[in-house]
């Protein structure tokens, strides 16, 4: 078995005891992306929270058929795909590695048996998703405050 050091530097494993890491790794699958590849794309099945090892991805949002902007771009200890563990949902952007990227991929169907054998590690869990997740709206909210008042400056004909 690797060692869990793996998992060192992971903002969302910082809490987990060296046994529930092993739980952990017991069902985190490892992916790689190469640069330019599609980890998963808007519209497709939510079925998977995914953590970046190492390398970078661009979240696009796309507004109809065009291609999307760049929204964020996640690095090396952020997650994405998280909605996957909370409903049944399609995904909401498309992921692209910015470059060679290595994953590790939590299957909602594993996670879910993860939580009905330990109760524990799965609240553990939830807690950092849930302050990743309010980082990320404070962040959103901020530059939401940025654009409205660029966007009323502009027609305001300054």
């Amino acid at each position: 078995m690797e060692s869990l050091d793996i998992f060192k530097g992971i903002p969302l494993f910082h809490d987990l005891t060296a046994p529930e890491l092993s739980k952990l790794a017991g069902v985190c699958q490892k992916v790689q992306a190469r640069a330019g590849d599609e980890v998963f794309k808007a519209g497709s099945p939510g079925d998977a929270l995914y953590v970046i090892r190492e390398g970078q991805v661009a979240v696009r949002k796309a507004a109809g058929e065009e291609p999307g902007e760049v929204v964020a771009e996640l690095g090396a200890g952020d997650i994405f795909g998280e909605m996957a563990l909370f409903g049944k949902e399609p995904r909401s952007a498309t992921i692209r590695a910015t470059q060679d990227t290595r994953l590790f991929r939590i299957k909602r169907e594993y996670f879910e048996k993860l939580m009905e054998e330990d109760h524990e590690l799965a609240l553990k869990i939830y807690r950092r998703i849930n302050m990743i997740l309010t980082a990320r709206l404070r962040e959103t909210t901020d530059r939401l405050a940025v654009a409205n008042r660029v966007i009323r400056a502009a027609s305001e004909g300054r």
